[in-house]
């Protein structure tokens, strides 16, 4: 006995319509017989029939289509329907008694019949039945009559909630094919490309006419604003009470004493005494007396070149007068010194040859030219060897040189010991970097007793000082600055940036023992004109620009905002499109662009 889906499956035999001169099917042809058959609606799209075709079990479907529904109003939606069904794996006929439909399937390559019978089992088998379609006109049918009764007792009790459930399934897929209506069309390039292009010059001619547009870019003209304030520093621990008792009008600040161990730096210095281990020049000197009278020289007289170079004569000497016009001279042998008078050892460049001399110890400016020597020979035998050596001027040097690196590095020593006990403590606190605030003890040198005449050619002394100072909280200054800042803005205009790491202080007076110091301090902030359109000043500052150069050219527009130097600092204007060559006659088409730039005029 077949089973329950083979007594519902429907058998239909196909009765071709005699469309373009075609006859009528034998009646000796096989029989089609289609898994389902779907009912189409009028108005239902192809991507829902596809859907539903999708969805359907079966291989071989059968679509009941009406007349002049929308499935079948064009070849292209039916060719592209017809290849979707077949990457399927299924396959269709098309039932429909609309001749254009049945023309427009055939061309798409889809099977189409104009009806189909049923062969009921409820009757004879070569008495076929004919199956009405969706929304034809009613046809009798020539089968017997069947009532429900019949068709509830020919089925068993347990279809019935099959049924239903197909009924079910029926509704819901209507119910989405009319919620999603898409039409596949292939668009003609051709036509599409033309729409395009005049759609383009359309919109074009459209913004030329109607829709000019201008930027305008405006930087507002920044100031230095470096207000200054009295700040009382107050040592926590002497006034604690009447810090947290908050009743001040002033800016307050607490301080904590930072008072480190001592510290020790070694300073190393250079020495520029010398010693001349070389030898010295020699040679013989003619000394020459134009006076007249004899001329009394001292051992050790110098005697020097033009170019600072020094000869001493080992003993005492006599000089004779002139006679008659003839001057009076004696040869003596002079020995180059170790340093000439620049203190430059002399060393091989008392080596000359023929020179003259003069006598600086002479100070008379006609004696000089009365007393002088030459050498005809020159001076030889000198090499040069020098040795440095530690003098008492470069002692001295040493300490006072200690003494300006410890006031210099004192503030840097103090702020590295407080970082250290930032990190120990997890603090924030500052040096308070003022002299009056910090306390330098003078620095005790220590310098060995054998340095000086020690050749060398640097030394090393060490210097050992005290340091302590204020301590605060920087974060605690900056922000009461802040606050207090605001009052000082101009009416017009607005805060750009703060310098909060460039603040000034200046001393106003202090009390050691109540623990307070009074300083002046000055923060520096930049200052903008307001011209943003959100706020007052600039919406109004932007409605007076914009009433005044609506319609004007585009460089006028630029002057005018160029004059407007109280409240901008540069000015910018381009155009849409770029070849308009006039601001737009529409505010609403008018736009501001506002540059921030530190840009600093006073």
């Amino acid at each position: 006995m077949p089973d329950k889906e083979e007594q519902l499956k429907p058998r239909f035999k196909i009765e071709k319509s005699r469309i373009g001169g075609e006859s009528a099917k034998k009646k000796s042809e096989p029989e089609f017989v289609p898994d389902k058959v779907i009912y189409v609606e009028l108005d239902e799209e192809i991507t829902s029939i596809f859907d539903r075709i999708k969805r359907t079990p079966g291989k071989i479907l059968a679509l009941v289509i009406p007349r002049r529904a929308i499935a079948l109003q064009s070849v292209v939606n039916l060719k592209i329907l017809k290849k979707k069904i077949d990457e399927t794996g299924k396959e269709i006929i098309v039932v429909t008694s609309d001749p254009n439909g049945l023309m427009l399937a055939q061309k798409a390559g889809i099977n189409a019949i104009e009806k189909f019978f049923e062969k009921s089992s409820s009757t004879k088998e070569n008495q076929p039945q004919q199956v009405q379609q969706k929304n034809e006109r009613p046809v009798r049918l020539s089968g017997e009559k069947v009532s429900l009764s019949q068709v509830i007792r020919s089925n068993p009790p347990s279809m019935i909630p099959l049924l239903i459930a197909r009924i079910k399934e029926y509704l819901k897929k209507r119910k989405q094919a009319k919620e999603t209506r898409i039409v596949f069309v292939t668009p003609n390039k051709q036509a599409l490309f033309t729409l395009i292009l005049v759609s383009v010059l359309l919109l074009l001619a459209i913004a030329y006419i109607a829709l000019p547009g201008a930027t305008i870019y405006l930087t507002p003209k920044a100031t230095i604003l470096d207000p200054s304030f009295n700040i009382t520093f107050l040592d926590y621990d002497k006034n604690r009470t009447y810090i947290e008792s908050d009743a001040f009008n002033t800016i307050v600040i607490p301080t904590h004493v930072v008072d480190p161990p001592p510290f020790t730096k070694n300073i190393i210095h250079s020495s520029t005494g010398k010693t001349s281990k070389g030898t010295k020049a020699r040679g013989v000197i003619t000394i020459v007396n134009l006076s007249g009278a004899p001329w009394e020289l001292s051992a050790q007289t110098r005697f020097q070149t033009d170019s600072g170079l020094i000869y001493r004569i080992p003993d005492a000497v006599r000089v004779p007068a002139g006679r008659l016009n003839i001057p009076g001279n004696l040869d003596v042998t002079a020995i180059a010194d170790d340093f000439d008078a620049n203190n430059q050892v002399i060393g091989d460049r008392g080596n000359i040859g023929p020179a003259k001399f003069f006598l600086p110890g002479i100070k008379n400016p006609e004696n000089k030219k009365k007393l002088y020597a030459e050498t005809k020979t020159g001076m030889s035998g000198g090499s040069t060897q020098t040795v440095k050596n530690i003098s008492k001027e470069d002692v001295e040097a040493a300490i006072s040189s200690a003494k300006k690196e410890v006031n210099v590095s004192a503030v840097d020593d103090l702020k590295k010991y407080l970082e250290q006990q930032n990190l120990i403590n997890k603090t924030n606190f500052s040096i308070l970097n003022d002299k009056h605030a910090m306390k330098i003890s003078e620095p005790v040198v220590n310098v060995a007793p054998d340095l000086i005449g020690k050749e060398a050619d640097q030394f090393e002394i060490t210097a050992s000082y005290t340091v302590s100072g204020m301590s605060f909280d920087r974060e605690d200054l900056i922000s009461a600055m802040r606050d207090r800042l605001k009052s000082r803005v101009d009416p017009d205009k607005r805060i750009l940036s703060i310098s909060e790491d460039d603040i000034s202080y200046k001393y106003l007076d202090q009390d050691d023992s109540a623990g307070r110091l009074r300083l002046t301090a000055t923060m520096r902030a930049i200052q903008v004109y307001e011209l943003d359109p959100e706020k007052e000043n600039g919406h109004r500052f932007i409605k007076k620009i914009t009433d005044h150069i609506l319609g004007m050219s585009t460089q006028e527009a630029l002057e005018y905002l160029q004059q407007q130097t109280d409240e901008i600092a540069r000015a910018d204007v381009t155009t849409w499109p770029v070849w308009a060559p006039t601001i737009p006659t529409l505010a609403d088409n008018i736009k501001f662009v506002i540059r921030e730039e530190n840009n600093l005029q006073r």
